[in-house]
Parts: C-alpha cells; sequence; structure tokens
C-alpha cells in the first residue's frame, strides 16, 4: 500500500472524523423527543463543530508552512491507519446514518455515540506517537481530552436511561 501520510493528511482525516460525528449528533439530536437528550447531543454535536474547526486550522497552518516531512516508516504506518480507519463506526456518512436510523431508543444511539468517541480517542492518541510539530501535538493532545469528556458524559447520560 502507498499513500502520503503526514500530518497534514492527519488533520484532514481528523476533519472527516469530526465532521461524521457532528452529522450523527445532529440526526441524533432531531430524533429523540426528550428533551435532555437532545441537549446532550446538540452539546456533543456543537463540540464537534470546535474540533472539525481546530482541523481545518490545523491543516491550514500546516499548508502555509510548505513542506511537512513524511511520518516515520510511512508504509507501515498507512497500512495501520487503513485498518483504523476501516473499523471505526463512522466509516462513511452512510454508515452515520444508518447507525442513527437503526437505533430504537436514545440509549442505543448514546451506545453508538460511545463507540464513535473511543474510534476517535484511539486515533487521536495513535496521532501523537507520530506528529512532530507542536501545533499538531496541541491539536490532538486536547482533542483526545475532549473525546474522553465525551465518552465519560454519554456513558453517565446513558446509564440513567437504563434505570
Amino acid at each position: 500500500m502507498s499513500m502520503f501520510f503526514n500530518e497534514i493528511e492527519a488533520a484532514r482525516i481528523a476533519q472527516t472524523m469530526e465532521a461524521n460525528g457532528l452529522a450523527f449528533y445532529q440526526r441524533a439530536a432531531a430524533k429523540t423527543k426528550a428533551a435532555d437528550v437532545r441537549g446532550l447531543f446538540l452539546q456533543l454535536a456543537n463540540d464537534e463543530k470546535k474540533h472539525l474547526a481546530t482541523f481545518e486550522e490545523l491543516e491550514g497552518l500546516l499548508r502555509k508552512r510548505g513542506t511537512v516531512p513524511a511520518l516515520d516508516d510511512e508504509a507501515e504506518l498507512a497500512a495501520y491507519i487503513d485498518k483504523l480507519l476501516q473499523t471505526q463506526v463512522f466509516g462513511s456518512a452512510s454508515d452515520v446514518a444508518r447507525l442513527c436510523d437503526e437505533a430504537a431508543s436514545d440509549a442505543e444511539a448514546m451506545a453508538v455515540g460511545m463507540r464513535a468517541e473511543r474510534d476517535s480517542i484511539l486515533f487521536y492518541q495513535e496521532m501523537l506517537d507520530f506528529v512532530g510539530s507542536k501545533e499538531a501535538r496541541d491539536a490532538f493532545g486536547w482533542i483526545v481530552k475532549e473525546e474522553r469528556q465525551h465518552l465519560r458524559t454519554l456513558g453517565e447520560r446513558s446509564a440513567r436511561c437504563a434505570e
């Protein structure tokens, strides 16, 4: 497999992930009848917008800077990243719509959200091992903390649905 992978590509993948998360939470918010759950999904959607903007800004900064070196061991990394992306909950925009539509309850929608947040944490944590610039490390590090909070929030709210 030959894939050019560098910090710009990492930022672009992150943008796709955040856009898919945004779409999911917006769709889930529109679907639920519970006001408190709608509020949670809308807050998460708002956070995903901020994350998307962060990675758009990062990509712009890296492009403006000019050449960005490829990450270490590009072929092995590309194969690994490809597998990570293939196994994500939100592998494509159509997956987002399908999974939201298939969620028969708010608890099921939150479970999908939790799986997506775990996928994001895994990807962003892995990127921290590969990116070199301070800007990229700061962006990925901040997003890991944000996604962990999302996972905790969804888990806590989901537990209340089960009661």
